[in-house]
């Protein structure tokens, strides 16, 4: 048990150390404050971001809090809707997904309103930070105690900035200007960055995290306005974009492989975060070799079906039983890891 303990406890901190840096790549691209060397050729998915940001940056106060300072100056490109579709797909409190959603909404009126609802009260709340790296707080934030949640007064930096559109990563920003942060500027994300052929009605939906009814809507008028094409494949209608006009329109490039590479993030950001959830939980068990092993077994299999999605065939191959298959685990939670690492 000694050995496979140290396994998972060494697992464990890559893990979270190779999200971290992922997710701090990704805020520095999209102008938050931070020496962070990288950059990625794929279109990064705001919503799915933040919300992943909000499980990982439990263990470093400072993205989230630089975090919560993009929010403010950035609040006018975030769908908070489709925020709120998204947070059913995480491991996430609703409670603390409510609180930093305040900040996009309407900071200045919920801290008031925040610090009048935690008079009296500084010393309850569920801690926001882990205790690894943060164990005392003096002046507890009224916005997080509001919502049931422990952690010191948010001080706003004020040195975020807003999104350079031509950064690959910042696709998503530059359509939201173009057709405002809803439906269409989604529905034209994924068609726009997907190079594998025409999407039916309910893949787009999965991945814009916006109702079927209303992309399907989306779609009728895109394609009615020849914004976009549809075709009949046996009883469903599939939709494309015509990629190398708007490649040129968009100043991508000269061809549709300009275009910034698509990730179902909405499908491979919850799977990590389960991941990471599961290890948290795992370390200090006293779970006998095998017990661990066929939790981290339906781990994978109950994440399959989103990796499955995001077009990732992870799960071990190796013909491992029992304690056994937790090398086979190890190894593919670092595969996965592989795939945040910078593109370019």
């Amino acid at each position: 048990m000694l050995w496979e303990l140290t396994m998972l406890s060494e697992l464990r901190e890559r893990t979270w150390q190779g999200l971290l840096d992922f997710t701090w790549r990704q805020w520095a691209q999209m102008g938050v404050s931070a020496g962070i060397a990288g950059s990625d050729r794929w279109a990064i998915d705001p919503e799915a971001l933040i919300l992943f940001t909000v499980a990982v940056a439990r263990r470093d106060p400072r993205l989230f809090d630089e975090t919560l300072d993009w929010l403010v100056v950035n609040r006018g490109l975030l769908s908070m809707q489709r925020l709120r579709n998204l947070a059913k797909r995480f491991p996430l409190d609703a409670r603390l997904v409510g609180a930093v959603s305040a900040w996009a909404e309407d900071s200045a009126r919920l801290r008031e309103a925040g610090a009048r609802a935690a008079h009296g009260r500084p010393g309850e709340g569920v801690p926001v930070f882990s205790p690894e790296v943060l164990s005392f707080i003096r002046e507890p934030d009224p916005v997080f105690a509001d919502y049931g949640y422990l952690r010191p007064r948010v001080v706003l930096s004020r040195k975020s900035r807003e999104p350079d559109v031509r950064i690959p990563v910042n696709f998503a920003f530059q359509l939201r200007h173009l057709f405002g942060p809803g439906s269409r500027a989604e529905v034209m994300r994924i068609l726009l960055t997907f190079a594998d052929g025409p999407l039916d009605a309910a893949r787009i939906s999965d991945e814009s995290g916006f109702a079927k009814r209303n992309v399907s809507d989306t779609l009728t008028a895109l394609a009615t306005s020849r914004v976009i094409s549809a075709r009949w494949s046996r009883n469903e209608r599939h939709f494309m974009a015509h990629r190398d006009k708007w490649a040129v329109l968009l100043e991508a490039g000269p061809s549709a492989e300009s275009m910034p590479a698509f990730v179902s993030w909405v499908h491979l950001l919850p799977a990590f975060a389960q991941i990471i959830d599961w290890l948290d939980h795992q370390i200090g068990s006293e779970d006998s070799d095998y017990l661990t092993a066929s939790r981290a077994r339906d781990l994978m299999e109950r994440i399959a079906p989103d990796l499955e999605t995001a077009g990732l065939d992870v799960l071990p191959k190796l013909p491992s039983h029992g304690a056994a298959y937790l090398p086979a685990f190890a190894n593919t939670v670092d595969a996965l890891l592989g795939l945040t690492r910078a593109t370019s």
